[in-house]
């Protein structure tokens, strides 16, 4: 088991220990044998407390606070009690936000294995998903097969997701509404993958990472931008080869749009025929405007212990 770094050992040993009780291991209701992580309140003269025993009510207000990966490392696995409310509760797993793990859960096998374990719980209930990373053309699928409620996908620089794989994922998505790929490289024109669900989208963000200048001119995604999304109120491409005949035609047929992001989107220029088309836009990002960055969340405090082999059984 991978050991912790000294100021996350804590969390490290309290994870072992949850893990230990829902395995079944006898502990003391009131204390902790193996790792006096948190001494008994009867030690300060207090009372001691079981925590397994907190009314559900109070504890489905505990868990209704904390993200999915907290639920999947840690308070999930406090007790059968707590792995019970996990296990059981849908609303639960409504949002599951797994984007910030970088450091938390190394190994992709487990990511891959609690984004599953997620969208089981769910049980077709879920409304947003995002991740970083570990994602799969196969993950792709799997959610969209059972969650087709599913109305916000958010994935950052996914590299093993294909054109194909959004393809036949977005044929389950009859749904979505807001769609983010950012940091994003394909062999392909993803709006195309994106099919007859470009239909309902709201939102669609696209980030290809970089933007050249003299960069050849390529408008096939914006053309269809324009003819496929009629309901989008926010736009991001960044680093897309558009011109500004692409950029006209969408601000032509997407009349319900409000944001507008074209970041290093060099082939766009500014003339008095785009600036009276933008005018109605209440929120413009103009190719040379300040570069936009997605940065790890900087209260991450890069937890070392080793969730690897925690949900293996479940999925």
């Amino acid at each position: 088991m991978l050991q912790p770094a000294r100021e996350n050992e804590g969390v490290w040993r309290l994870s072992v220990w949850c893990f230990g009780v829902d395995a079944g291991v006898q502990f003391s209701r009131c204390e902790n044998p193996i790792f006096p992580l948190i001494p008994s309140m009867a030690q300060d003269g207090g009372e001691s407390r079981d925590w397994a025993e907190m009314p559900s009510d109070a504890l489905s207000g505990v868990f209704g606070k904390l993200n999915a990966s907290d639920i999947l490392t840690g308070a999930g696995l406090v007790c059968r009690v707590w792995r019970q409310l996990a296990t059981n509760d849908p609303t639960l797993w409504r949002r599951v936000d797994m984007s910030c793990q970088a450091d938390l859960v190394e190994n992709m096998k487990a990511k891959y294995a609690m984004a599953r374990i997620a969208v089981n719980r769910a049980a077709g209930t879920m409304e947003a998903f995002s991740a970083e990373y570990f994602v799969t053309d196969d993950l792709l699928l799997y959610i969209s097969t059972r969650a087709s409620s599913l109305k916000s996908l958010h994935l950052i620089y996914c590299p093993y997701i294909s054109i194909k794989g959004i393809a036949e994922a977005m044929k389950g998505f009859t749904q979505l509404e807001e769609l983010t790929l950012y940091l994003s490289s394909f062999h392909g024109y993803v709006s195309e993958a994106i099919g007859r669900a470009g239909q309902q989208l709201i939102c669609f963000r696209l980030n290809n990472a970089f933007g050249y200048y003299n960069c050849p001119v390529d408008d096939t995604e914006a053309f269809w931008i324009a003819n496929n999304m009629p309901e989008l109120r926010e736009l991001q491409l960044i680093g897309n080869r558009l011109s500004n005949d692409g950029l006209i035609a969408i601000l032509d047929h997407c009349l319900r749009l409000e944001s507008l992001d074209v970041s290093r989107c060099y082939n766009v220029q500014m003339d008095d025929v785009l600036k009276s088309k933008c005018a109605r836009i209440r929120d413009l990002m103009l190719p040379r405007d300040q570069d936009v960055f997605i940065d790890s969340d900087p209260s991450d405090e890069g937890y070392s212990y080793d969730t690897d082999a925690m949900y293996d059984s479940e999925y």
